[in-house]
């Protein structure tokens, strides 16, 4: 296991802790964010191991989310990269924000996590990480035969709450196109936040008769206890229902460029329909995505419900169950964080063997 040293002093304690440290500290998560105890709960034992001194150490860690540290302990951040740099070590910092927009201020030792990125902006010093999500693989079963026809399901926020709220985040979204414009950004149009691709990936669909849909859309973010509409075991068990029912479940990125639908729709062994809106998947190249995701460019979402249809169509009895074994097998062997940090960190077969351990 790879030991990372943490500097206490100075440690700015009131910031929120990184998730990839819960099994080490077993720190109380918000009873506000839903159901995210019992998801961490599944991870007992630790991803890295405590070192007692830099010597003794692989790394040095930041055990905070990145873009807090960056805002609110600055001093902290700076004398960790130079304790650092004399040591000949590198930095890990750590981010599970939806904040896919910003950009880190990264020196030569320093290695970034973070739950999402747009291809056009990821660094080499950027690494890309699973959401940490419940495995639904142990409450819902693959198919037991091909269905006859393809089954879009979606179920999540796709709707805004009001039309002072759509104005707003439309003035917004304009604005913000705009200004990446001006500073020539590849493709502006993919920084469109997550509601935006979710109507037009939604209207899509609904268009098809090419294939069948259960699609129940919410006004509300349904993980948080702020913001959730109704009963949150009620709303969880709509939810859960929704992912069973389908054959493939439409996965579109959220406020960050990431879906965590994504990840548990795989858990649960089924095939997901995901528009791709520059995103980067964790350990591409190495976890075999072609298997059994059906991935649509940003560029193609009209085509959504034709891909799906395609897909279905090719497939045989026999290989319509073996692409859902292939989608549990992949969250399981490659995308749980336990098993992401132990490919991650291997010395040997790393992916990222160059900037984790190459000086």
């Amino acid at each position: 296991m790879v030991r990372v040293y943490i500097e206490q002093n100075g440690a700015p304690l009131h910031l929120p802790m990184s998730l990839v440290f819960w099994p080490n500290f077993k720190f109380e998560i918000s009873p506000k964010r839903l159901f995210l105890r019992g998801i961490m709960e599944a991870y007992q034992k630790p991803f890295v191991e405590i070192a007692e001194s830099p010597e003794s150490a692989d790394f040095f860690a930041i055990p905070f989310e990145y873009f807090f540290v960056e805002k609110y302990a600055p001093a902290y951040l700076s004398s960790i990269y130079d304790a650092a740099r004399r040591a000949g070590k590198k930095v890990l910092l750590f981010d599970y924000t939806d904040f896919v927009d910003r950009t880190p201020r990264l020196p030569p030792h320093a290695i970034f996590f973070r739950v999402s990125v747009y291809r056009h902006h990821q660094t080499p010093q950027e690494i890309v990480m699973p959401y940490f999500v419940e495995d639904l693989g142990k409450t819902i079963s693959l198919h037991q035969n091909k269905p006859e026809c393809a089954t879009v399901g979606f179920c999540g926020l796709s709707r805004y709450g009001s039309r002072v709220q759509a104005l707003k985040a439309w003035v917004k979204r304009r604005g913000f196109r705009s200004l990446l414009a001006l500073r020539g950004d590849a493709a502006p149009s993919v920084h469109a936040g997550g509601i935006v691709w979710r109507r037009c990936s939604l209207r899509a669909i609904r268009q098809s008769s090419a294939i069948e849909t259960n699609i129940i859309e919410r006004s509300s973010y349904s993980l948080h206890r702020d913001s959730v509409s109704g009963d949150p075991q009620r709303v969880r068990a709509e939810y859960l229902l929704n992912m069973q029912s389908a054959s493939l479940p439409l996965c579109v990125r959220g406020d960050a460029n990431a879906s965590q639908r994504f990840y548990e729709a795989l858990s649960a062994g089924r095939v997901p329909l995901l528009l791709d809106t520059d995103c980067v998947l964790p350990l591409e190249g190495v976890a075999p995505y072609e298997k059994c995701v059906i991935r649509v460019p940003h560029n193609e979402t009209p085509q959504l419900p034709e891909r799906a249809a395609r897909w279905h169509v090719a497939q045989s009895p026999v290989s319509f169950i073996e692409a859902e074994r292939e989608a549990k097998a992949l969250f399981q062997d490659f995308l749980r964080l336990d098993r992401y940090f132990e490919i991650v960190f291997d010395r040997e077969q790393s992916p990222y063997k160059r900037i984790l351990y190459e000086r």
